[in-house]
C-alpha cells in the first residue's frame, strides 16, 4: 500500500518500512545515519518509520545490545 508522508511530502510503500515507537531505538537509528522515511502520531505515540533494508544492520545491533 502506498502511503503519503505529510512530513516529507513523498510516497512510500508500507511493505518496505518498519514502524518504531521506541524513541530510544529510533534515536539510535537516526544517530547511526539511518534516514527517516516518515514520522507521525498514532495512539498517543510518535511513530518513526524507517526503510527495512537500510535499517536491518542497526536492528541486528539493537537486538545484540550493541547499537550505540
Amino acid at each position: 500500500m502506498r502511503i503519503y508522508s505529510e512530513q516529507f511530502n513523498r510516497y512510500y510503500n508500507s511493505e518496505d518500512v518498519v514502524n518504531l515507537v521506541n524513541t530510544k531505538q529510533a534515536g539510535l537509528y537516526i544517530k547511526n545515519g539511518i534516514p527517516l522515511v516518515d514520522i507521525f502520531w498514532s495512539r498517543d505515540s510518535l511513530v518513526f518509520v524507517f526503510n527495512k533494508i537500510q535499517s536491518f544492520k542497526a536492528y541486528e545491533l539493537w537486538c545484540d545490545h550493541k547499537l550505540a
